[in-house]
């Protein structure tokens, strides 16, 4: 899976801190190893691998990378970005059967091959990379909304994570985008899988999103209005949670948050409904990429170790 190399000095190495990381999310996971240290940071090793979505699978991989990153670079630190309702205590996943192929995942099998783990939702880990490596220096509350194939969120508060009473907050994906009718999860209506379900009630045939916004650039009009319905429950979700927090700035990242026309659109939309007229908010894009989540999971190693 990893490929040999050469392996580095220890005195290369003893200046800084090594960590371990993943960004486990419903498709994808993304292992590294990031070094930090006199104020900065660097990604010594990064590789992705499908989501096999099946447990015993997914430790294979993680246990692959944590034994070969540990040879390498003298490290047994583990931080771990995490889909689903985390139990940091546990060092367990709960309600994520759609990602682990398992309704409780648990990471205790890294604590017996000797590492020390620290795991937490992706949706904080989000919006911890951002606060302290991203758009976010300098202010003290921010809203996070990472867009991909489902929404996750995070809120820093005062520059603290907040997890609320239960390790479950922020949990946006499931906030109700239809208030007149059967629950209907925002996700399911704005984030990459709505967008897909949508176009497929539409013309009756399965496409990634991706695609759908390449086609609407070509003008099709039926992808056009997805998209289109699709920025707008999105701003409108936005501008609520806004009533509620009170940020001082909404930072979007995910694979959706690269379609600008997109997220702008959300944005005006956002605006229009916000409550308070006279706030300043400020709306950002992530240029962190896929590296946010791992930036955050490392943080809060740190904070927590």
């Amino acid at each position: 899976m990893f490929a040999a190399r050469e392996k580095p000095s220890f005195e290369k190495y003893m200046l800084a801190k090594k960590y371990i990381c993943f960004d486990i999310g419903k498709t994808k996971i993304l292992a590294a190893v990031l070094k930090v240290g006199r104020g900065r940071y660097d990604f010594l090793e990064i590789a992705e691998r499908k989501n096999p979505k099946n447990p015993k699978k997914i430790q294979e991989i993680i246990l692959e990378f944590c034994n070969y990153a540990r040879a390498e670079y003298w490290t047994k630190k583990v931080a771990v970005s995490a889909a689903h309702l985390v139990d940091p205590e546990k060092k367990i996943v709960r309600q994520g059967k759609e990602c682990y192929g398992t309704d409780i995942f648990s990471f205790q099998f890294l604590r017996e091959a000797g590492f020390s783990v620290r795991i937490e939702n992706d949706g904080r880990c989000f919006a911890l990379g951002e606060y302290h490596f991203g758009k976010s220096v300098g202010l003290k509350n921010i809203l996070a909304i990472n867009l991909g194939t489902e929404i996750g969120g995070g809120l820093i508060i005062s520059g603290a994570n907040y997890t609320g009473a239960h390790n479950s907050s922020l949990e946006i994906s499931h906030i109700s985008a239809n208030y007149l009718g059967p629950w209907a999860g925002w996700a399911g209506a704005c984030a990459g899988k709505g967008i897909e379900n949508s176009y497929r009630r539409k013309m009756g045939r399965k496409v990634a999103a991706k695609e759908i916004f390449s086609e609407a650039e070509k003008n099709n009009q039926v992808a056009k209005e997805v998209i289109s319905e699709a920025a707008d429950i999105l701003g409108k979700g936005t501008a609520s949670i806004i009533n509620i927090l009170d940020p001082e700035l909404i930072v979007f990242g995910g694979s959706l948050s690269g379609q600008k026309k997109f997220i702008e659109r959300a944005v005006r939309v956002a605006r229009k409904n916000i409550f308070n007229k006279y706030a300043n908010y400020k709306f950002a894009i992530s240029t962190l990429g896929n590296k946010a989540n791992l930036l955050g999971a490392v943080k809060n190693f740190i904070d927590s170790a």
